[in-house]
Protein backbone atom coordinates (compact mmCIF):
# COMPACT_ATOMS: atom_id res chain seq x y z
CA UNK A 1 0.00 0.00 0.00
CA UNK A 2 0.75 3.44 0.09
CA UNK A 3 2.28 5.93 2.34
CA UNK A 4 -1.54 6.52 3.78
CA UNK A 5 -1.60 3.12 4.92
CA UNK A 6 1.91 3.32 6.72
CA UNK A 7 0.88 6.27 8.69
CA UNK A 8 -2.22 5.18 9.73
CA UNK A 9 -1.02 2.04 10.84
CA UNK A 10 1.43 3.41 13.22
CA UNK A 11 -0.51 6.47 14.37
CA UNK A 12 -2.99 3.96 15.57
CA UNK A 13 -5.94 4.26 13.73
CA UNK A 14 -5.39 0.48 12.09
CA UNK A 15 -9.04 -1.22 13.60
CA UNK A 16 -9.05 -4.98 15.22
CA UNK A 17 -8.84 -7.94 12.43
CA UNK A 18 -12.58 -8.17 11.40
CA UNK A 19 -13.59 -11.00 8.72
CA UNK A 20 -15.16 -7.66 6.11
CA UNK A 21 -15.64 -4.07 6.22
CA UNK A 22 -17.96 -2.07 4.83
CA UNK A 23 -16.74 1.19 3.65
CA UNK A 24 -19.29 4.56 2.42
CA UNK A 25 -17.28 7.44 1.58
CA UNK A 26 -19.95 10.65 2.70
CA UNK A 27 -20.04 14.07 1.92
CA UNK A 28 -22.53 15.66 3.11
CA UNK A 29 -24.98 12.63 3.08
CA UNK A 30 -27.19 13.92 6.31
CA UNK A 31 -30.69 14.15 4.42
CA UNK A 32 -30.30 10.00 3.54
CA UNK A 33 -27.21 8.55 5.20
CA UNK A 34 -29.88 7.24 7.81
CA UNK A 35 -31.94 5.09 5.65
CA UNK A 36 -28.97 3.32 4.16
CA UNK A 37 -27.52 2.91 8.20
CA UNK A 38 -30.71 1.13 8.75
CA UNK A 39 -30.23 -1.02 6.19
CA UNK A 40 -26.56 -1.84 7.22
CA UNK A 41 -27.85 -2.76 10.60
CA UNK A 42 -31.03 -4.85 9.01
CA UNK A 43 -28.31 -6.87 7.83
CA UNK A 44 -28.60 -10.47 8.52
CA UNK A 45 -24.30 -11.87 8.80
CA UNK A 46 -23.04 -14.29 11.78
CA UNK A 47 -19.55 -13.04 10.44
CA UNK A 48 -17.11 -10.23 12.16
CA UNK A 49 -17.72 -7.20 10.28
CA UNK A 50 -17.63 -3.35 10.52
CA UNK A 51 -19.42 -0.10 9.04
CA UNK A 52 -16.81 2.81 8.29
CA UNK A 53 -18.18 5.90 7.06
CA UNK A 54 -15.59 7.86 6.11
CA UNK A 55 -16.38 11.73 5.95
CA UNK A 56 -15.00 13.97 3.49
CA UNK A 57 -15.48 17.25 4.45
CA UNK A 58 -19.18 17.29 5.02
CA UNK A 59 -20.58 20.73 6.15
CA UNK A 60 -24.08 19.03 7.85
CA UNK A 61 -24.54 17.21 10.09
CA UNK A 62 -23.10 13.72 8.35
CA UNK A 63 -20.23 13.15 11.51
CA UNK A 64 -22.79 14.00 14.08
CA UNK A 65 -25.58 10.81 12.45
CA UNK A 66 -22.78 8.67 12.78
CA UNK A 67 -21.26 9.41 15.63
CA UNK A 68 -24.91 9.12 17.53
CA UNK A 69 -25.47 5.98 15.95
CA UNK A 70 -22.01 4.41 16.86
CA UNK A 71 -22.92 4.69 20.44
CA UNK A 72 -25.50 2.20 20.29
CA UNK A 73 -23.84 0.11 17.44
CA UNK A 74 -20.62 -0.44 17.89
CA UNK A 75 -20.10 -2.04 14.78
CA UNK A 76 -20.07 1.22 13.28
CA UNK A 77 -17.23 3.85 12.67
CA UNK A 78 -16.67 7.40 12.03
CA UNK A 79 -13.25 8.33 10.28
CA UNK A 80 -12.42 11.34 8.91
CA UNK A 81 -10.92 12.01 5.55
CA UNK A 82 -11.25 16.15 5.82
CA UNK A 83 -7.49 16.96 4.56
CA UNK A 84 -8.65 16.34 0.79
CA UNK A 85 -11.64 16.79 -1.11
CA UNK A 86 -11.83 13.92 -3.40
CA UNK A 87 -14.11 10.48 -2.80
CA UNK A 88 -11.10 8.16 -3.81
CA UNK A 89 -9.07 9.78 -0.86
CA UNK A 90 -12.03 8.86 1.74
CA UNK A 91 -11.87 5.44 0.55
CA UNK A 92 -8.12 5.11 0.44
CA UNK A 93 -8.69 6.42 4.12
CA UNK A 94 -11.03 4.31 5.39
CA UNK A 95 -9.44 1.00 3.83
CA UNK A 96 -6.31 2.22 5.56
CA UNK A 97 -7.93 2.38 9.17
CA UNK A 98 -9.03 -0.87 8.42
CA UNK A 99 -7.95 -4.75 9.41
CA UNK A 100 -10.50 -6.49 7.40
CA UNK A 101 -9.36 -9.44 4.87
CA UNK A 102 -12.17 -8.26 2.27
CA UNK A 103 -14.36 -4.61 1.37
CA UNK A 104 -17.50 -3.55 0.05
CA UNK A 105 -18.55 -0.59 -1.09
CA UNK A 106 -21.44 1.79 -1.13
CA UNK A 107 -22.60 5.25 -0.63
CA UNK A 108 -24.68 7.22 1.84
CA UNK A 109 -27.45 8.14 -0.49
CA UNK A 110 -27.94 4.93 -1.94
CA UNK A 111 -29.90 1.69 0.32
CA UNK A 112 -28.06 -1.57 0.42
CA UNK A 113 -30.98 -4.41 -0.24
CA UNK A 114 -31.33 -7.30 2.36
CA UNK A 115 -28.82 -9.91 2.09
CA UNK A 116 -26.21 -7.99 0.80
CA UNK A 117 -23.26 -8.18 3.03
CA UNK A 118 -23.98 -12.09 3.18
CA UNK A 119 -23.86 -11.81 -0.74
CA UNK A 120 -20.60 -9.99 -1.01
CA UNK A 121 -18.82 -11.80 2.29
CA UNK A 122 -19.78 -15.43 0.06
CA UNK A 123 -18.76 -13.64 -3.65
CA UNK A 124 -15.27 -12.38 -1.96
CA UNK A 125 -14.52 -16.06 -0.51
CA UNK A 126 -14.02 -17.26 -3.85
CA UNK A 127 -13.79 -13.92 -5.95
CA UNK A 128 -11.38 -10.73 -6.09
CA UNK A 129 -13.26 -8.10 -7.19
CA UNK A 130 -17.16 -8.49 -7.81
CA UNK A 131 -20.08 -5.81 -8.14
CA UNK A 132 -23.77 -6.13 -8.34
CA UNK A 133 -26.90 -5.08 -10.06
CA UNK A 134 -28.80 -1.72 -9.31
CA UNK A 135 -32.47 -1.20 -8.60
CA UNK A 136 -33.63 2.07 -10.14
CA UNK A 137 -36.84 2.38 -9.30
CA UNK A 138 -37.25 2.35 -5.47
CA UNK A 139 -35.69 5.42 -4.83
CA UNK A 140 -36.75 7.72 -7.58
CA UNK A 141 -40.12 8.91 -9.36
CA UNK A 142 -41.01 6.42 -12.33
CA UNK A 143 -40.44 10.36 -14.33
CA UNK A 144 -36.98 10.03 -13.02
CA UNK A 145 -35.98 6.54 -13.58
CA UNK A 146 -37.78 6.68 -17.19
CA UNK A 147 -35.89 9.71 -17.68
CA UNK A 148 -32.53 7.92 -17.50
CA UNK A 149 -33.69 4.98 -19.96
CA UNK A 150 -31.15 2.75 -17.90
CA UNK A 151 -31.80 -1.30 -17.07
CA UNK A 152 -31.05 -2.25 -13.68
CA UNK A 153 -30.45 -6.01 -14.85
CA UNK A 154 -27.05 -6.24 -15.75
CA UNK A 155 -24.63 -8.00 -13.15
CA UNK A 156 -21.68 -5.60 -14.16
CA UNK A 157 -21.34 -2.15 -15.73
CA UNK A 158 -18.57 -1.73 -18.94
CA UNK A 159 -16.86 0.61 -20.73
CA UNK A 160 -17.97 1.16 -24.17
CA UNK A 161 -18.32 -2.87 -24.34
CA UNK A 162 -14.63 -3.21 -23.97
CA UNK A 163 -14.73 -4.53 -20.47
CA UNK A 164 -17.09 -5.05 -17.68
CA UNK A 165 -16.60 -2.38 -14.78
CA UNK A 166 -17.51 -2.53 -10.94
CA UNK A 167 -20.23 0.40 -10.09
CA UNK A 168 -18.74 2.47 -8.05
CA UNK A 169 -21.71 2.28 -5.52
CA UNK A 170 -22.11 -1.33 -5.25
CA UNK A 171 -18.24 -3.67 -5.30
CA UNK A 172 -16.54 -5.66 -3.02
CA UNK A 173 -12.42 -6.52 -3.09
CA UNK A 174 -10.59 -8.92 -1.37
CA UNK A 175 -7.58 -7.26 0.69
CA UNK A 176 -4.95 -9.34 -1.25
CA UNK A 177 -6.33 -7.61 -4.48
CA UNK A 178 -6.55 -4.11 -2.99
CA UNK A 179 -3.03 -4.17 -1.76
CA UNK A 180 -2.17 -5.09 -5.67
CA UNK A 181 -4.42 -2.11 -6.85
CA UNK A 182 -4.65 0.23 -4.64
CA UNK A 183 -4.49 3.18 -2.97
CA UNK A 184 -6.98 4.66 -5.78
CA UNK A 185 -5.67 7.64 -7.72
CA UNK A 186 -6.88 11.01 -6.53
CA UNK A 187 -8.70 12.88 -8.93
CA UNK A 188 -10.67 10.15 -10.97
CA UNK A 189 -14.03 10.67 -10.00
CA UNK A 190 -16.78 9.81 -10.86
CA UNK A 191 -15.05 7.16 -13.46
CA UNK A 192 -12.91 5.96 -10.02
CA UNK A 193 -14.74 2.42 -10.95
CA UNK A 194 -14.11 2.54 -14.57
CA UNK A 195 -10.28 3.74 -13.71
CA UNK A 196 -10.29 0.44 -11.09
CA UNK A 197 -11.48 -1.93 -13.66
CA UNK A 198 -9.06 -0.92 -16.01
CA UNK A 199 -6.55 -1.79 -13.29
CA UNK A 200 -7.64 -4.99 -12.32
CA UNK A 201 -7.88 -6.35 -16.04
CA UNK A 202 -4.57 -5.38 -16.61
CA UNK A 203 -3.01 -7.85 -13.59
CA UNK A 204 -5.69 -10.51 -14.67
CA UNK A 205 -8.42 -9.77 -12.14
CA UNK A 206 -11.84 -10.63 -13.01
CA UNK A 207 -15.03 -8.25 -12.20
CA UNK A 208 -17.50 -10.70 -11.20
CA UNK A 209 -21.13 -10.30 -11.30
CA UNK A 210 -23.42 -11.05 -7.91
CA UNK A 211 -26.64 -11.42 -8.48
CA UNK A 212 -27.86 -10.73 -4.97
CA UNK A 213 -25.63 -7.99 -4.47
CA UNK A 214 -28.36 -5.35 -4.88
CA UNK A 215 -27.94 -2.06 -4.20
CA UNK A 216 -31.03 1.13 -4.78
CA UNK A 217 -29.30 3.80 -6.43
CA UNK A 218 -30.97 7.84 -6.30
CA UNK A 219 -30.63 9.79 -9.18
CA UNK A 220 -29.99 13.16 -8.58
CA UNK A 221 -33.28 15.36 -8.84
CA UNK A 222 -32.41 18.89 -9.88
CA UNK A 223 -30.75 20.13 -13.42
CA UNK A 224 -27.37 21.81 -11.58
CA UNK A 225 -26.81 18.34 -9.96
CA UNK A 226 -27.56 16.49 -13.37
CA UNK A 227 -25.67 18.55 -14.93
CA UNK A 228 -22.64 18.64 -12.83
CA UNK A 229 -22.34 14.64 -12.38
CA UNK A 230 -23.31 13.95 -16.39
CA UNK A 231 -20.71 16.21 -17.33
CA UNK A 232 -18.12 14.71 -15.15
CA UNK A 233 -18.84 11.43 -16.61
CA UNK A 234 -18.49 12.51 -20.15
CA UNK A 235 -15.04 14.23 -18.86
CA UNK A 236 -13.93 10.88 -17.23
CA UNK A 237 -14.58 8.70 -19.90
CA UNK A 238 -12.14 10.31 -21.88
CA UNK A 239 -9.26 10.31 -19.60
CA UNK A 240 -9.89 6.69 -19.66
CA UNK A 241 -9.69 6.65 -23.68
CA UNK A 242 -6.28 8.55 -22.78
CA UNK A 243 -5.36 5.59 -20.82
CA UNK A 244 -6.14 3.03 -23.37
CA UNK A 245 -4.49 4.86 -25.99
CA UNK A 246 -1.33 5.34 -23.90
CA UNK A 247 -1.42 1.65 -23.13
CA UNK A 248 -1.68 0.77 -26.75
CA UNK A 249 -4.88 -1.04 -26.18
CA UNK A 250 -8.68 -1.11 -27.83
CA UNK A 251 -9.91 1.94 -27.57
CA UNK A 252 -13.96 3.23 -28.63
CA UNK A 253 -14.44 4.58 -32.11
CA UNK A 254 -13.46 8.64 -32.24
CA UNK A 255 -17.59 9.08 -32.93
CA UNK A 256 -19.07 7.02 -30.46
CA UNK A 257 -20.85 9.46 -29.44
CA UNK A 258 -22.66 10.63 -32.57
CA UNK A 259 -25.70 8.97 -31.83
CA UNK A 260 -26.07 10.72 -28.25
CA UNK A 261 -25.33 13.92 -30.62
CA UNK A 262 -28.18 13.27 -33.21
CA UNK A 263 -30.53 12.18 -30.08
CA UNK A 264 -30.08 15.69 -28.40
CA UNK A 265 -31.24 17.25 -32.48
CA UNK A 266 -34.31 14.78 -32.48
CA UNK A 267 -35.26 14.87 -29.20
CA UNK A 268 -35.14 18.85 -28.62
CA UNK A 269 -38.72 19.70 -28.40
CA UNK A 270 -39.46 17.52 -25.38
CA UNK A 271 -37.35 19.91 -22.66
CA UNK A 272 -40.62 20.89 -22.19
CA UNK A 273 -41.34 18.34 -19.76
CA UNK A 274 -40.11 17.61 -17.21
CA UNK A 275 -39.04 13.92 -17.53
CA UNK A 276 -37.77 15.23 -21.49
CA UNK A 277 -35.79 18.05 -19.78
CA UNK A 278 -33.75 16.09 -17.11
CA UNK A 279 -32.94 13.23 -19.71
CA UNK A 280 -31.72 15.92 -22.46
CA UNK A 281 -29.48 17.52 -19.86
CA UNK A 282 -28.40 14.88 -19.11
CA UNK A 283 -26.82 13.77 -22.30
CA UNK A 284 -26.03 17.06 -23.08
CA UNK A 285 -23.58 17.19 -20.31
CA UNK A 286 -22.25 14.22 -21.25
CA UNK A 287 -21.53 15.46 -24.54
CA UNK A 288 -20.10 18.14 -23.82
CA UNK A 289 -17.69 16.86 -20.85
CA UNK A 290 -16.90 14.53 -23.30
CA UNK A 291 -15.51 17.21 -25.51
CA UNK A 292 -13.90 19.21 -22.50
CA UNK A 293 -12.23 16.13 -21.61
CA UNK A 294 -11.07 14.95 -25.68
CA UNK A 295 -9.66 18.41 -25.64
CA UNK A 296 -7.92 17.98 -22.25
CA UNK A 297 -6.27 14.69 -22.71
CA UNK A 298 -5.62 15.42 -26.49
CA UNK A 299 -7.69 12.22 -27.68
CA UNK A 300 -10.28 12.10 -30.28
CA UNK A 301 -14.09 10.98 -28.98
CA UNK A 302 -16.90 12.39 -29.69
Amino acid sequence: MGKVWTQLRVSGAYGDPVELAVIIPARNEAATLGAQLDAMQDQAFDGDWEVIVADNQSTDDTARIVTERAEAWPRLRLVSADDIGDKSHAINTAVAASAADAFLFTDGDDIVMPGWVQAGADALATHDLITGPLDLVALNEPWLADSRGMSSDNLTGNFEGLFPCIRGNNYGITRSAWEALGPLPLGVYPVDDVTLSLEARRIGIDVVGVPDLMVEYRYRTDVGSLWKQGHGYGRGRSRIVRNLVDHGEERPGRFAGAKSWAWLVVNLPGVVTGPGRARWVWVLANRLGQVRGSVENRVFYL
